[in-house]
């Protein structure tokens, strides 16, 4: 059992310990991958610039699909809220088998500052998962039987970790009420509370092989990808998929660190997962060498599906209540507005669910790389459905709830921004 987690009376003494979703690392694994990860950095990175052609077309190997729901919900009222989300997971079918009697971790899509708004409109509006979402969910999951379920993201403080999501509104006192205590918060920028990092492989990994997080990812049973419905720059849309862009740690990845890994690094991630003009000072190389240097749209699209090969989403949330376009968040500037489809979004494959997504957003999902949305770099939901994740192509997806034309709210595409 893991030593944080303290057996209570809503527990069983016997709960077997969490599994990692992705796959650990093992020693046969690490040394490959390190072999493999030398030999492309010594023949040399791509050229600045540089837009890889894509690998001649195979023939296509076939790829996992899953129901995606789509409910409506005008406001933030708690209750509507559970409502709409306890519909729509009777209509997925197996949430309840999936959670029931396991540890489940929540990772949630906030951003790295509590302390900006859009002209005045909070966080929870326009940038991040609204609290009451995550409280409605999480009282869903207790309800259906997980034994504990942990928020988690990786936030820019060094406060204790339930101050540190009180700045984003959520309060630990609401969701201990909403989920019988089986409730916990972790800011995974750093170790944390635990002793060692895990490693997790990257199957067929383009960019990285293999990343070094925080423990809260791997010792779980179940993971919930819980995002806000937004444009991108890099990555055209901000779906589940592109919310794991937030568990590489800073304490690894950020771009505070000068040259060796620090715990009290609070940095985001762009000079290394966007940029790439440095490598991460993890504890072994596992960055393979083959990104572009300076074009994020060719980065962070490939980034996010090796995330995402590592770590399988089980269940796919999206918050689109209330909410921005144009681009992801005010740090984008006069582009942002503020807008409000009043929509959420469930599915069990978070390829088919970001799909669902891009097209309630007015999109294709299979639109062409460096077309709209995707008109600064590669189609991630292509490129996933490649890799062998899910299904991108609406026609072959099955939508249920209200369908896709009650839910549709066209967005404003994300603007054209030069790499470098």
């Amino acid at each position: 059992m893991n030593p944080e987690i303290r057996a209570s009376d809503w527990r069983d003494p016997a709960r077997p310990v969490p599994r990692c979703p992705g796959g650990g690392l093992t020693r046969r694994d690490f040394l490959r991958s390190l072999a493999a990860t030398s030999a492309v950095v010594a023949a040399g990175a791509a050229p600045a610039g540089a837009l890889a052609a894509e690998a001649p077309a195979a023939a296509e190997r076939p790829v996992p699909r899953a129901v995606t729901t789509l409910g409506l919900c005008k406001r933030y009222d708690y209750a509507a809220v559970r409502r709409a989300l306890g519909r729509m997971f009777d209509e997925l079918g197996d949430v309840r088998r999936l959670v029931r009697r396991r540890h489940v971790t929540v990772k949630v899509n906030l951003v790295n500052t509590s302390a900006e708004d859009v002209c005045g409109i909070p966080l929870w509006l326009t940038v991040t998962v609204h609290p009451v979402v995550a409280r409605a969910l999480g009282s869903l999951l207790v309800e259906y039987g997980a034994r504990e379920v942990v928020f988690c993201d990786q936030l820019p403080f060094r406060t204790p970790d339930a101050e540190a999501f009180a700045g984003y509104g959520y309060k630990l006192d609401q969701f201990r009420a909403a989920m019988d205590g089986r409730v916990r918060f972790e800011n995974t920028r750093n170790r944390g509370r635990h002793g060692t990092y895990a490693w997790v492989k990257v199957p067929d990994g383009e960019l990285a092989t293999a990343w070094e997080v925080n423990r809260t990812y791997v010792d779980t049973d179940v993971l919930v990808s819980l995002t806000k419905l937004k444009s991108h720059v890099s990555g055209g849309i901000t779906g589940t998929l592109k919310n794991l862009f937030g568990v590489p740690p800073s304490s690894l990845y950020g771009e505070d660190l000068e040259d060796a890994p620090d715990e009290n690094a609070t940095g985001y991630r762009g000079a290394t997962m966007h940029s790439c003009v440095r490598l991460p000072l993890t504890s072994a190389p596992s960055f393979t060498g083959r990104s572009v240097r300076g074009d994020h749209g060719y980065n962070v699209p490939r980034f996010i599906v090796d995330l995402a090969a590592a770590f399988p989403i089980h269940l796919a949330v999206i918050d689109g209540i209330s909410t921005i376009q144009s681009a992801e968040g005010w740090w984008n500037g006069a582009m942002v507005t503020v807008t409000r489809p009043g929509v959420l979004i469930a599915g069990r494959n978070p390829v088919c669910t970001d799909a669902v997504a891009a097209a309630v957003m007015g999109f294709n999902p299979d639109a062409p790389d460096r077309t709209w949305p995707f008109v600064n770099g590669t189609n991630h939901l292509a490129l996933a459905r490649r890799r062998g994740l899910g299904e991108n192509r609406l026609d072959r997806l099955e939508i249920a709830g209200v369908g896709l034309e009650a839910a549709r709210f066209e967005f404003h595409p994300t603007y054209r921004r030069q790499a470098g």
